[in-house]
């Protein structure tokens, strides 16, 4: 196997392994999927800036920089571990900040999650090729 072949698998093991912690996540942390309705009081804008923010950020940072780094597999790596990470926060806060809030929750879990596929490394798989702009 190359070595381009051989970071690609690694890349592909690392995402997988980052999409199924966010599945587990509501389950081992919150107790499930939260169910009910969510309470009368709003939700402090900060919390949502915490919550959509950093998703915000990974799609910049998959859409804009990443392309740019399109040669350099270390470098791409990198990127998507962040990417990754800044994806994944929502998902930690959401459970711990806003536990009266179970369906403002789930759509925040969505959110991370849309936010997480967008990283799946075909960009790292050797013959895929991304059209710089």
């Amino acid at each position: 196997m190359t070595r381009e072949k051989q970071r690609a698998l690694v890349a592909w093991i690392i995402w997988f392994a980052i999409l199924q912690a966010a599945f587990i996540y509501p389950f081992l942390l919150g107790g499930g999927f939260p169910k009910g309705d969510n309470s009368p009081e709003a939700v402090h804008p900060a919390l949502w800036a915490l919550c959509i923010g950093p998703v915000l950020l990974a799609t910049a940072l998959r859409w804009l920089i990443l392309p740019r780094v399109q040669t350099d597999s270390q470098q791409q790596l990198s990127m998507m571990i962040v990417g990754l990470a800044l994806s994944e926060g929502p998902i930690l806060f959401s459970i711990f900040l806003l536990p009266e809030h179970p369906q403002y929750r789930i759509a925040v879990w969505m959110l991370a999650i849309v936010s997480v596929i967008q990283f799946a490394p075909s960009y790292a798989t050797p013959g895929f090729k991304i059209e710089k702009t």
